[in-house]
């Protein structure tokens, strides 16, 4: 076995027998190898580690460092800062592990500050730690958004009052960090708001603002009033405005063609809450309320005669009775008392308001086109505009998608009109086209392909094959002089040797030239001669 410096002197005498441009090429082969095994290296220790966390503020950035340093777990930081990353081995365990500590706690103070509990505090200072831990819980959850990278919760409690008349209710103001250019759309903002409402006893989303950290005012209370369009009514107007375009464009282009057909919609919008109440009365219909009778049966007569109090009354009443022999007499009293109801309707309606007041829509559609080509070759569009019957049913056809109605005094317009660029003939279709992404989806690969065959062809196997040439010069140098296989000297140069490169290894010279003979008899007979010319 060689031992490192017969290696080393081997080597170097190799290298030393090259020519100018074969060094060059071995010094670029071995960079690149040297260079790509250090990328390899570096880049499998870059993927060692995986982010733990991402995005935390500078506390809980600072606790979560010390508590790796104090568990003695390797850890890296990002070029910003704004990650921490450790060995991919241990993230979850890790993370598992801080969770149960209660990190990252989001930024600002939770209710873990009631977990070490002091003797003599006051009643207001627990009131103050208890707002505080609130609004820090507040501003974790408003954090889970993932529009939001900060966000700030402070709440005014006023002090209360022994008089009801003298309470003032609690009001909220919330502050927020957005991410990039991302922004919160109105049902995001309207969850914000009502969230913290819902945390706080007392507090309306009236007594809520919501700004962000660019100055922009996003949630207050709305003002009621005549005439003022609020946010949630204009996105509502603009969402019917949308539905009805989309409605009416779709439909077209499935008769006219796709991007044939533009269609704008104008909604008048009634906002106005009515409330309103009706009472009505039917006389012909009566129902009895209540009912009264009164019954009198009084008998006069016989040995009680009754009449009117008084001497004169008496003496006409004996009068009275003499003249008809003495009869008996009486009456009888009946008074009815009834009380009928009227029938009464009572209907109140309450009008919340969004309903379409009128409808403007105007449509155009595209015409027809017919192809030309004048005497120069040159290739036209020509258009005609469609007819008025194919008119009339795109107006019908516009009038039942968008729910027409004339008592509202709705309008839509439909006109055929030439669109812009039309008159440019569309270019013919590729026969490649549906192949092209397929084509440009293996193009990268196919060009680094052929880059690393055209490397192996002309870099690394000419190198090798010089490698192995000079390494059998110089094993078999000695055995080729001694029996005479070398070239003839032509004028003062020796001449070309047979190419025993390729030749297989571990065989004798009489064995390589035996197989030489066999395979080719006129090489064989061609180094013979040498041989005797040599000899002569």
């Amino acid at each position: 076995m060689a031992t490192p410096k017969e290696i080393f002197e081997q080597i170097f005498s190799i290298f030393k027998g090259l020519s100018i441009t074969q060094k060059i090429l071995g010094v670029v082969v071995i960079a690149v190898v040297v260079g790509g095994l250090i990328s390899l290296t570096s880049a499998g220790k870059e993927g060692s580690y995986k982010v733990l966390f991402s995005g935390l503020n500078q506390e809980d950035a600072g606790e979560v460092v010390m508590k790796l340093k104090d568990q003695r777990i390797p850890y890296q930081l990002s070029e910003d800062g704004g990650a921490i990353l450790v060995p991919a081995s241990q993230v979850y365990e890790v993370r598992l592990s801080l969770a149960g500590e209660g990190l990252p706690r989001g930024g600002g103070v939770g209710f873990e500050i009631f977990n070490q509990s002091s003797f003599g505090q006051t009643d207001f200072v627990q009131r103050l730690n208890y707002q505080r831990a609130l609004q820090g819980e507040l501003a974790r959850t408003i954090r889970n958004f993932q529009q939001v990278i900060e966000a700030r919760v402070h709440i005014a409690t006023p002090k209360e009052s022994v008089f009801i008349e003298d309470e003032k209710p609690p009001t909220a103001s919330i502050s927020v960090k957005l991410r990039g250019r991302e922004k919160l759309n109105q049902h995001e903002i309207q969850s914000v708001v009502n969230l913290v409402a819902s945390a706080v006893p007392g507090l309306t989303t009236d007594n809520i603002t919501l700004v962000d950290t660019s100055g922009r005012l996003l949630y207050r209370k709305q003002a009621e009033g005549e005439g003022i369009l609020t946010g949630n009514q204009l996105e509502y107007q603009v969402r019917i405005e949308e539905t009805l375009r989309q409605k009416v464009e779709t439909m077209l282009e499935e008769v006219v063609g796709v991007n044939r057909a533009r269609a704008r919609v104008t909604a008048e919008i009634d906002f106005n809450k009515v409330e309103k109440t009706e009472e009505s009365f039917d006389p012909e219909a009566q129902v009895v309320r209540s009912e009264q009778m009164l019954t009198e049966n009084d008998q006069r007569g016989g040995a009680n005669p009754e009449g009117i109090p008084g001497v004169k009354g008496e003496l006409a009443t004996f009068g009275d009775g003499g003249g008809e022999g003495g009869a008996a007499g009486g009456y009888n009293r009946n008074n009815v008392t009834r009380n009928y109801e009227i029938s009464k309707q009572t209907k109140h309606t309450q009008d919340k308001g969004g309903t379409v007041k009128r409808l403007s829509i105007a449509v155009m559609v595209d015409g027809s086109y017919e192809k030309s080509v004048d005497k120069d070759g040159k290739t036209s569009l020509k258009y005609q505009p469609r007819s008025a019957e194919e008119m009339r049913d795109l107006d019908k056809l516009v009038k039942n998608a968008i729910g027409f109605s004339e008592e509202r005094g709705d309008q839509v317009e439909v006109a055929s009109l030439p669109f812009a660029l039309s008159a440019v003939p569309e270019p013919e279709p590729d026969a490649l086209e549906k192949y092209r992404a397929m084509l440009e989806w293996l193009a990268m690969p196919l060009v680094y392909l052929l880059v690393a065959v055209l490397v192996l062809l002309f870099v690394i196997k000419p190198f090798l094959k010089i490698l192995a040439a000079k390494q059998l010069e110089t094993r078999t140098g000695g055995i080729l002089a001694k029996a005479g296989v070398h070239g003839p000297l032509v004028g003062g140069v020796p001449a070309e040797e047979e190419d025993f490169a390729l030749a297989p290894r571990g065989l004798t010279d009489q064995e390589r030239i035996y197989r030489l003979a066999q395979s080719d008899p006129d090489r064989a007979a061609d180094l013979v001669r040498r041989w005797l010319r040599e000899e002569v």
